[in-house]
């Protein structure tokens, strides 16, 4: 049995009740909860002050699903940023371009555009968590200031290389989707903070996409099979950033490549040696604490493991320019 919906819409107001129309369940604060029988989970939908529509999932399939955009005339584009857990298979079509997964983890960012086919065929068990945002050459250009935005987009848009045009989730892609996850609906702040981390995703992903188009030459020189294996050590290295991290030895052990050939194809995918990269993320989980006023800089720092109070606030500076104490007087983070 298979669960199939099909639309055109670019609005996600509307997407979300013809979605509960097909599922018929009720809409509730924004939020359609998942029939048993269909999924376990829910989708969020948020209008955002800024002119931003976005809609948040996060569920697990209880039959095989086939999702499909049609395209229409009128151009708008939708950035992706999913995590998704494949038990079965996955495929992905945009326009005539296909990626098919079988039985892995994927965590990816990448944009379609309304005049393009899209669809999402899934088979039952696969976990999916994700955020999908809306927005058109104008918006990207008056909120996120990039003068070229209309050559970047159809650039992007007309690329076949997946190198470039599928973006890795890193742990901080990751822990932004988390954050947004766990606010709650009584939070008088929610629509900021959503809001604020949106804005952040997409900030990082076009600087990381720019990088590369700026580069002619820029080619992962990997295979895939290559990249999903980085991709897990990074997501075993980020499990849990407040524990020692796993040896080189033993994450290569564990991707049954060499040390050697591990080091250089992480940094290759992320940019970064693994133990800076795991460094950097600890220092922004340390950040996200302090953020929530609930725990002191003693208590973050042992938390992470230090036994020197000084040891921490020179990390933490090296990382954000601040010290933590000046982050907890102004509770503002300065990403």
């Amino acid at each position: 049995m298979v669960f199939r919906f099909d639309y055109s819409d670019t609005d996600y107001e509307h997407l979300l009740q013809l979605l509960a129309q097909k599922l018929d369940v009720p809409v509730q604060r924004q939020t359609l909860q998942f029939p048993e029988s269909v999924a376990d989970g829910h989708l969020r939908f948020f209008k955002l002050p800024n002119g931003l529509q976005a809609c948040m999932v996060d569920c697990t399939f209880n039959q095989d699903w086939h999702v499909q955009r049609r395209k229409s005339t009128e151009e708008i584009f939708t950035l992706h940023f999913d995590e998704m857990t494949i038990n079965g298979s996955l495929i992905i079509t945009i326009g005539e371009d296909r990626i098919k997964e079988k039985s892995a983890a994927k965590s990816l960012a990448y944009i379609t555009s309304s005049m393009f086919d899209w669809s999402y065929t899934a088979t039952r068990g696969c976990v999916y968590k994700g955020l999908s945002v809306l927005f058109n050459k104008e918006w990207l250009v008056q909120y996120v200031n990039m003068h070229l935005a209309e050559e970047l987009l159809t650039s992007y848009i007309q690329l076949k290389t997946e190198s470039i045009k599928l973006e890795p989730l890193n742990a901080r892609y990751r822990r932004w989707i988390k954050t947004m996850c766990q606010v709650d609906d009584d939070n008088p702040l929610q629509l900021l903070i959503i809001q604020n981390r949106i804005m952040l995703m997409i900030e990082m992903f076009f600087t990381n996409i720019l990088a590369k188009m700026r580069n002619p030459d820029f080619r992962i020189p990997l295979s895939q099979e290559d990249i999903d294996r980085v991709m897990n050590i990074e997501r075993l290295l980020t499990k849990n950033v407040f524990q020692p991290p796993p040896s080189i030895q033993q994450l290569a052990r564990i991707a049954a490549v060499s040390e050697s050939k591990l080091k250089k194809d992480f940094k290759t995918v992320y940019g970064l040696p693994i133990y800076e990269y795991f460094q950097k993320t600890r220092m922004h989980a340390a950040q996200d604490r302090l953020l929530t006023g609930k725990y002191s800089v003693k208590e973050v720092a042992m938390e992470l493991g230090y036994s020197n109070l000084s040891n921490f606030t020179i990390a933490f500076k090296k990382e954000f320019g601040i010290l933590p104490s000046q982050l907890l007087s102004g509770k503002r983070p300065n990403e």
